[in-house]
């Protein structure tokens, strides 16, 4: 009796074997990126916040969940540090093509940097890629609680705003402050992104 059931129950354990190894093999990925991440210090978790983005959208916290994102603050008119940043941050989004990432520019300038504004310069600098948002937040105090919550500290001076590129995974905890201006720093970041698919 046993030899009757021998053959059908030997094909039944093969593809369960199959089921099973095709499972692990599409976590490989997702295994990639956590056991990066869970090398990583959690700082806090993203305060919520809402703004209008150049496209005339309004943007919130709850956008963003479930992606892993870069956050940086910028105004449109520094002729400084921003353009530098804005050209590293370009470079990075251009090497990264996953659909899990996202890339938040805030300005610290809402009075000058209208959604229309904000538009103009992006499309004269030619930031085309529909994963990076350039977002206004609504008022000083949203801008204000949104920084301090990232530990950035918020000025009132826009020139006196940070450098660094703000990395925040998709459960928005806060895992690392890259300084834009820095190749270890980048290249640290980098080293990141490339484990997510």
């Amino acid at each position: 009796m046993f030899k009757n059931y021998s053959k059908p129950l030997f094909v039944v354990l093969i593809m369960i074997s199959c089921v099973f190894n095709a499972c692990v093999d599409s976590q490989e990925q997702p295994k990639d990126i956590q056991s990066t991440l869970s090398e990583l210090r959690v700082y806090g978790i993203t305060p919520d916040f809402s703004g209008i983005t150049d496209t005339q959208t309004e943007l919130t916290s709850k956008d963003l969940q479930g992606k892993m994102w870069l956050v940086s603050f910028f105004f449109a008119s520094c002729g400084d540090i921003c353009p530098k940043m804005n050209a590293v941050k370009s470079n990075i989004i251009a090497n990264h093509k996953s659909d899990s990432l996202r890339f938040l520019s805030v300005t610290v300038d809402p009075e000058t940097d209208t959604p229309e504004f904000l538009s103009k310069r992006r499309k004269e600098m030619k930031f085309l890629d529909n994963r990076w948002l350039f977002l206004r937040m609504k008022n000083d105090s949203i801008l204000k609680h949104f920084m301090n919550g990232l530990l950035v500290g918020y000025s009132e001076n826009p020139e006196n705003h940070s450098a660094r590129i703000i990395l925040i995974d998709s459960k928005s905890q806060i895992r690392g402050y890259f300084d834009a201006l820095d190749t270890k720093h980048v290249d640290s970041l980098e080293s990141i992104l490339r484990k997510l698919k």
